[in-house]
């Protein structure tokens, strides 16, 4: 019984981490509301300021901003773009945008699945006292645990399947800002974008 505790809270733990990836991408909450900053290349992060998409280097000064419209900001110098580059600009603003809901989203229900998890390690701390109970034995304090704890693995299986998704998001992201940097000399010329 406690080495599958201990393997649902490992499980919840793991499955509700937005810490990183499989490619090693971070993904952190910061700034005011602890909005999401998402890593798309190493120590490149996108983040949400009012309604533009914003793209900084913690290594580097400076920041790329694309509007809602497909405009192209550096350091707040408004760069000209061909119809293409604006349309991918674009495209690369509202997946930007998806990725961070769902972030936002994921992590929300990670922290629900977390205090599940932590309201499953107190029943059965206090469902120990129940046993003391006529009528109560081990057997109906391991079965309620079990359900109890499958449950929690459920929610936390459905969790990191929306991970996985968010993960193909941030694929495909990672390949159109690729595309941008490759097509937008202003972009390539920073060095870090």
């Amino acid at each position: 019984m406690k080495v599958k505790l201990l393997f649902l809270a490992i499980f919840v733990l793991s499955a509700c981490g937005l810490s990183a990836d499989d490619n090693g991408r971070n993904i952190k909450l910061d700034g005011p509301g602890m909005r999401p900053k998402i890593e798309v290349n190493e120590d490149v992060y996108l983040s949400r300021r009012h309604d533009d998409v914003v793209i900084e280097n913690e290594e580097f000064a400076g920041k790329v901003t694309i509007s809602p419209e497909g405009d192209l900001f550096i350091d707040d110098d408004k760069i000209r773009t061909s119809k293409k580059e604006k349309e991918l600009l674009v495209e690369y603003y509202e997946l930007a945008n998806a990725a961070f809901e769902s972030a936002e989203k994921l992590g929300e229900e990670g922290v629900k699945i977390g205090v599940r998890g932590a309201e499953l390690g107190i029943k059965a701390a206090t469902g120990v006292f129940k046993i003391l109970l006529p009528g109560y034995t081990t057997k109906d304090f391991e079965k309620e645990m079990e359900e109890a704890a499958e449950k929690v693995e459920k929610k936390a299986e459905k969790l990191e399947i929306k991970a996985d998704k968010l993960e193909k998001m941030l694929d495909h992201l990672e390949d159109i800002h690729d595309e941008l940097r490759d097509s937008i000399e202003e972009l390539d010329d920073l060095g870090w974008f």
